[in-house]
């Protein structure tokens, strides 16, 4: 209280020369000693006195006048005019994020809930102050003259949707920057430095673990091999590897119910604990399963039942606990008889959708059954999670042109009943298609989609990339987001490839890096808006390097070099991108799965230091790092690579048996061939035998954009490959840029499997015999 006296002291023989406009409170005036003070009960909460603080240092920012925070009531106050920082009364306890601005003569009060009081702050210094926190690095603080708001100000507002995730990285890794965006959404992961305290309000809604947790509910680890029917029947034989587990076996339940109430026990804090179902299919169609599913017309007949069962336990042991669960993929439609319990929140899932177009009005397939979907969930489970998703997964930089229907869809889910709305951004880097952007509109949408978000971005684009560049980086955003003339064949969907033109051309993406580029010359007065630009036209760079498919190629199998000679862009487009990810320091991620980020950063790296000194031959053999390791849940998971002197050339892929699917991939793309010219493919590999018989590995070729797409396919038992490494024919097939070569590991038939994993160390592409010569 001495600090508080001796600025009290300070100003109160200072006469007031404030001379306000009658129709305006005037909180401060620049040249001018404070004539307002800042007033919070000495007992309020945390969240109180840190938006007394706020509003004390931000205003100080904008005007260079300081307000005096008084918390002890009992003083007497020297000012002509007071802001009251205060808590909703109790009968409005259920309005924690909501606030009210009311000035009374010469009161001005901000009331709220222990987050809405901070709201209430922002609102006041973002609306009436001008200041613009469009990242967690860059801030606009204008010079006012005065920081006023009307006189007969009377505002009360409340968000559109309870819970506002934080699933862009900026807003996950910096809780002030989440909290004056206003999002409440919990932080999943455990790192104490990224979570909501007692500051910022607490969470609005936080859930204990994260999605498709069923594998850790029911670990296959621990009862696969003594209890294989806990675990999914598929054409009659239980798999216990990538397979989700039994719903409807009572063992199943008992374990996964005694699981859960062990984590509220050791996370009692978290509103919500997780029932989800595994990331792949392969659900169980056991008689008993099967005779539930049919029943409920959906897959998510046995799900629904058994975590209403789990919940339903819980809610005995700890009421006002939430479940929550899945309706994604084979059990997005809802049950037919079954409703969901009171304390289960169903998690839909559109992440087949196209995002051209708003999800209500395009017409691709996906979105018209998922428009259903969410009407038939919304009558039998208010209110529901939608678990969004706002980015292109595959190819994080590449232009994904969702920012524009971005209000219209959150508009569509709140008309449905969506009370926790997460949107899942870029997590793990800075930097992707516009995803500053994204992350502040969203911020502004989930508050309130009504909303006209166009002048919302155009007050982005000044503010972040600088009133100079912000005119052509806009002419570069509305290139990049034009609406397709048919969203039936040209859907935005969350994993494209770069290199695919079917929707981004090639001209549209050389016109857009010139805007930015323009826009770089623009914003060189301002080193922070520099970097922005920088960083944002890295994206479109991206996405050029990746259509250099010809220069970058190291693989060669064609008599004639001379028809792939360098295209005279790669040099600059490689030194741009090392020059982006140095000054990104680390924060640009290409990819979702960090094993194939790390895989296109070794692409460029190692194309930075080609050189095109190759011979022509009929035959490419391709060792394994320039092989695709495919896709992978966790780091080092399904497999890794490894150091082998039996390897061509001493390294291999080992892929572990016990995940199913696809795990080495080589594109045509990498590979200079003769167009319409028919290729032999070979592999070499060995496998890991257990002894016991069945499938060692399976291989294959395939093109999305042929008829039949799966060009050959073939299986190898264990009795059919070598004890070490061997040479094994794929088949044949005639290329396009879009034809890869698989290898997966084996699809088990029974148990114990033949193999624990497959060790792939090359493959061969050899030009057809019997080509006429050229």
């Amino acid at each position: 209280m001495r600090t508080s006296a001796a600025v009290l002291c300070a100003v109160a023989f200072v006469p007031c020369v404030l001379i306000a406009d009658p129709g305006t409170f005037v909180l401060a005036e620049r040249g001018q000693q404070a004539a307002c003070a800042i007033i919070v009960a000495p007992d309020a909460g945390a969240s109180y006195k840190y938006a007394a603080e706020e509003l004390r240092d931000w205003t100080e920012r904008l005007t260079d006048v300081r307000l005096p925070v008084i918390t002890d009531a009992q003083k007497h106050i020297p000012f002509d005019r007071a802001i009251y920082i205060k808590g909703f009364p109790k009968s409005s306890a259920g309005d924690t994020d909501a606030f009210h601005l009311k000035v009374d003569g010469n009161t001005m009060r901000i009331s709220g809930g222990k987050r809405g009081i901070l709201y209430g702050a922002y609102e006041l210094l973002e609306t009436y102050g001008g200041i613009g926190w469009y990242a967690s690095w860059r801030t606009v603080v204008p010079k006012a003259e005065q920081l006023a708001v009307p006189a007969d100000l009377d505002a009360a507002q409340r968000p559109a949707f309870l819970m506002r995730g934080r699933s862009w990285r900026d807003a996950r890794r910096n809780p002030d920057f989440a909290c004056r965006l206003r999002l409440n959404g919990g932080w999943p992961g455990g790192e104490p430095e990224f979570q909501f305290t007692d500051r910022h309000g607490g969470t609005g809604w936080r859930q204990s673990g994260c999605g498709h947790s069923l594998a850790r509910l029911l670990p296959a680890s621990v009862y696969g091999k003594t209890h294989p029917e806990y675990f999914a029947e598929i054409g009659g034989v239980r798999r216990t590897r990538d397979a989700q587990p039994c719903l409807t076996n009572p063992d199943v339940l008992e374990i996964v119910t005694s699981n859960i109430l062990a984590q509220i026990h050791g996370d009692p804090s978290a509103d919500c604990y997780d029932v989800t179902q595994n990331d792949y299919d392969n659900y169980c169609t056991c008689a008993k399963c099967k005779a539930v599913d049919e029943e409920e017309g959906s897959h998510a007949g046995t799900m629904i039942r058994f975590v209403n069962a789990v919940a339903e336990r819980v809610e005995r042991e700890y009421p006002g606990k939430q479940i929550s669960t899945f309706a994604y993929r084979y059990t997005r439609h809802p049950p037919r008889l079954t409703h969901p319990r009171r304390n289960v929140v169903v998690k839909l899932c559109p992440i087949e959708c196209d995002y051209s177009a708003s999800i209500a009005e395009s017409r691709y397939g996906q979105n018209v059954s998922f428009m259903k979907d969410l009407a038939e969930w919304a009558a039998i489970s208010p209110p529901l999670y939608l678990f969004d998703y706002i980015t292109n997964f595959r190819s994080y930089l590449h232009a994904f042109p969702n920012a524009p229907v971005l209000f219209a869809n959150l508009r569509t889910f709140r008309k449905y009943g969506v009370a926790y709305y997460g949107p899942l951004g870029n997590g793990e880097g800075l930097h992707s298609d516009f995803g500053e952007l994204k992350t502040w509109l969203l911020a502004k949408g989930m508050w309130n989609p009504d909303r006209a978000w166009r002048p919302l971005a155009e007050r982005f684009m000044r503010g972040y990339y600088g009133a100079a560049a912000a005119p052509y980086v806009t002419a570069a955003f509305d290139l990049l987001n034009q609406p397709p003339k048919d969203t039936t064949k040209f859907p935005a969907l969350i994993y494209e490839d770069a290199w695919d033109r079917r929707r981004v051309s090639d001209e549209t993406l050389d016109r857009a890096a010139e805007l930015w580029a323009q826009a770089a010359e623009a914003a060189k007065g301002d080193p922070e808006c520099l970097h922005n630009v920088r960083m944002g036209a890295a994206g479109v760079d991206f996405s050029r390097l990746s259509r250099l498919t010809l220069p970058l190629r190291t693989e060669w199998v064609t008599r004639h070099p001379e028809d792939f000679a360098p295209d005279p862009r790669l040099p600059e487009l490689l030194d741009r991108m090392a020059a982006y990810e140095k000054e990104a320091g680390g924060a640009l991620r290409y990819q979702e799965h960090l094993s194939r980020h790390d895989e296109v950063a070794a692409r460029f790296a190692a194309a930075r230091k080609w050189k095109m000194n190759g011979t022509a031959s009929d035959v490419a053999v391709i060792g394994a790092d320039r092989l695709e390791l495919a896709e992978n849940r966790q780091r080092g998971e399904v497999g890794r690579r490894i150091d082998d002197p039996a390897a061509t050339a001493g390294r291999a892929i080992m892929a572990y048996s016990k995940f199913y699917g696809w795990r080495v991939k080589y594109f045509f793309r990498n590979l200079a061939f003769d167009k319409g010219v028919k290729y032999r493919v070979r592999v070499r590999l060995r496998a890991e035998k257990t002894g016991n018989p069945g499938e060692a590995f399976a291989a294959g070729l395939y093109d999305k954009n042929q008829k039949p797409q799966n060009l050959a396919r073939k299986h190898f038992d264990v009795g059919e490959t070598s004890d070490g490494y061997g040479w094994y024919t794929i088949g044949e097939l005639t290329p396009t840029d879009t034809s890869m070569v698989w290898i997966a590991t084996a699809k088990p038939s029974v148990m114990p499997p033949a193999t624990t994993a497959i060790v792939v160390d090359a493959m061969e592409i050899s030009r057809g015999r019997g080509q006429p010569p050229r």
